[in-house]
């Protein structure tokens, strides 16, 4: 396993997220990052679920120089030596671990960052973690990102962001908002907050041709119950047409071929590239999986 939280194929577009940012909450939260000394630092990065937390991560890695990043616990047999400086510790899933062992005074490292859903006094109090690993996160720098709700400021220049690294990523023209999509999304409540606002922006970039994409585009005519089943058909339908007047189109392969292309995509960017889970997601074997992006040159 390579020793890494995430593949940083375009840094500068991630540390750009940092002038994204207009609410006076996130400008805080980066003027605190500026300041950090990364000298045996200890962060504890925590919001509801679908907040930025690994963004804010790779804007942290941003300020360091190559750094070896390790995940615990899935990488805890390549802890390296204890004196590297150079390792950046991300802790994801640390419920009931003992990681005393991190910190020893012998150990080495620039940077070690929990990342959670809750904050500390909620884990202690559930019980998840021991009063050792309550006593470190009190101690710890502790950055909250708050629910997007809460942030109106920067919901379009988050979807402006977002528009960009898909377009990247799938490598299309990036698209632009209209402002009845504008408004839109000013509107909606964003339950999932970032990670929800990214998902409808990548479904409509997959499924939209054109270049500026309105409120149904994003939403569609219909409600959230809107069935898979009626979705595909709306689209299949709409393919056929164009189809019609070619003799051996091979449609069965494109339609399956770009359906899976799309699933993939999606559940990796929901998993933050980690195959063993999106694998777990789709249920189907690792390799398989492994194969099947190579295949579609997705990594």
């Amino acid at each position: 396993m390579k020793p890494a939280i995430m593949e940083i194929k375009n840094i500068n577009l991630t540390i750009n997220l940092a002038k994204v940012y207009k609410s006076p909450v996130m400008r805080k939260i980066l003027e605190q990052i500026k300041k950090l000394s990364f000298n045996r630092e200890v962060l504890f990065i925590h919001g509801e679920k679908g907040t930025e937390k690994e963004y804010i991560v790779k804007i942290i890695l941003g300020y360091l120089v190559q750094p070896e990043v390790i995940i615990i616990p899935e990488d805890v047999k390549k802890l390296g030596s204890l004196k590297q400086k150079n390792i950046v510790y991300i802790i994801k899933n640390f419920e009931n671990i003992n990681l005393s062992y991190l910190f020893a005074e012998d150990r080495l490292f620039r940077c070690a960052i929990f990342i959670s859903d809750c904050d500390h006094e909620q884990l202690y109090n559930n019980g998840l973690i021991n009063s050792e690993l309550y006593e470190i996160l009190s101690n710890s720098k502790k950055i909250h990102i708050p629910p997007l709700r809460e942030r109106k400021q920067d919901i379009i220049p988050l979807a402006n962001f977002f528009l960009q690294e898909i377009s990247e990523f799938l490598n299309l023209p990036k698209k632009e908002l209209t402002k009845d999509a504008q408004e839109a999304i000013m509107d909606y409540s964003w339950t999932e907050n970032a990670y929800q606002l990214k998902q409808f922006l990548a479904k409509a970039c997959l499924l939209n041709r054109h270049q500026k994409l309105n409120a149904k585009d994003l939403f569609g005519e219909y409600n959230d119950q809107f069935s898979i089943k009626n979705f595909l058909e709306l689209k299949l339908g709409n393919l056929l047409k164009e189809f019609a007047s070619i003799g051996n189109s091979n449609l069965y392969e494109t339609v399956i071929q770009e359906v899976e292309k799309a699933l993939f995509i999606l559940t990796m960017n929901e998993t933050g590239g980690n195959q063993l889970k999106a694998s777990k997601i789709l249920g189907i074997n690792r390799n398989t999986l492994n194969k099947k992006l190579k295949y579609y040159s997705l990594i």
